[in-house]
């Protein structure tokens, strides 16, 4: 059973650490502070003002776009992927298990390069956003309550009712 967090403690881990994303790919990252965040917001902002400025360009000359983004749905679709690209910019430091597509050569750590990792294996890029950005984020810094087991459970307590007889 979870136990919920009441109040945050004002301490986060300050050293950088690495994530397990699967698939044998690991992160060095730094921790998730409001800097990075914003940071990757930033870089998600200018990247949808880019594509919006492409757009009505095309539109206006009558050329057809690759994205449709006046339709909502799409629109925060891609923003989601822009903001989780900005944070790995933003937060990854190092990284290991990210070959080049034709060699076995440890692809360099760029913009281009982790764009091309979560944008062609989701998967990657979930587990990114889920431990970087999410409640393991919390978690570590708070230290004192359950997390779930590695089976995906949540650890036992006590129970709250007796068991009924029939």
């Amino acid at each position: 059973m979870w136990r919920s967090i009441d109040m945050l403690r004002l301490k986060i881990n300050k050293e950088p650490y690495w994530i397990d994303l699967g698939y044998g790919v690991k992160v060095k990252v730094r921790p998730c502070t409001s800097t990075v965040f914003y940071e990757a917001k930033a870089y998600m902002n200018s990247k949808l003002a880019e594509l919006a400025k492409v757009y009505q360009t095309n539109k206006a000359a009558g050329v057809a776009n690759e994205l449709d983004i006046e339709n909502p749905v799409k629109r925060e679709a891609i923003a989601d992927k822009y903001l989780l690209i900005g944070l790995g910019i933003a937060g990854i430091i190092e990284w290991n298990g990210v070959l080049e597509a034709d060699e076995d050569k440890l692809a360099p750590l760029t913009e281009a390069k982790i764009d091309e990792l979560f944008s062609n294996f989701w998967a990657v890029a979930e587990n990114f956003r889920h431990q970087y950005c999410g409640l393991q984020e919390m978690l570590e810094a708070e230290k004192n309550v359950s997390t779930p087991e590695l089976s995906g459970t949540s650890e036992t307590g006590e129970p709250t009712v007796p068991d009924v007889q029939s």
